[in-house]
């Protein structure tokens, strides 16, 4: 038997004596037992080694494995893609991207409204950068 810090260390636990969910145990893997007196009335703690169920060594033999039913399996719609589908997706893609590239427009001019700035100005700007993308210039050609 070993002893920490004046405790002594019981391996399992002795006879009449139990668990003292009072106290929280100061070495990890033990816990504290008392002989079942009060400790204002001469009873005795010491700490005792406890182990999870899982970790024994020594655990119940498993048992057997009962053979599994087959389940008739389902077979999953086959999911059908058009032709036309990436074209779709892609268009749906475009529009959020106009709906967030109008947004930001309508802020811009929102914001050229407060300090005073002329609208139309900045339109003419956008409209000039788009056209200036249909040049042949734009696309290396």
């Amino acid at each position: 038997m070993e002893e920490y810090k004046g405790w002594p260390c019981y391996e399992e636990i002795p006879e009449g004596w139990h668990i003292d969910k009072t106290a929280g145990s100061p070495l990890h893997g033990y816990e504290f037992i008392t002989n079942g007196k009060s400790m204002l009335s001469g009873g005795k703690r010491a700490l005792a080694r406890v182990y999870k169920p899982a970790l024994r060594v020594c655990t119940p033999a498993p048992e057997p494995a009962k053979p599994e039913e087959k389940k008739p399996e389902k077979s999953k719609p086959v999911q059908v893609v058009d032709e036309n589908y990436t074209r779709t997706v892609n268009e749906l893609a475009r529009k959020k991207f106009e709906q967030k590239l109008l947004a930001d427009i309508r802020v811009d001019l929102m914001v050229c409204e407060i300090e005073g700035w002329d609208k139309m100005e900045y339109l003419k700007e956008l409209q000039s950068l788009i056209n200036g993308l249909g040049s042949s210039s734009n696309f290396g050609g």
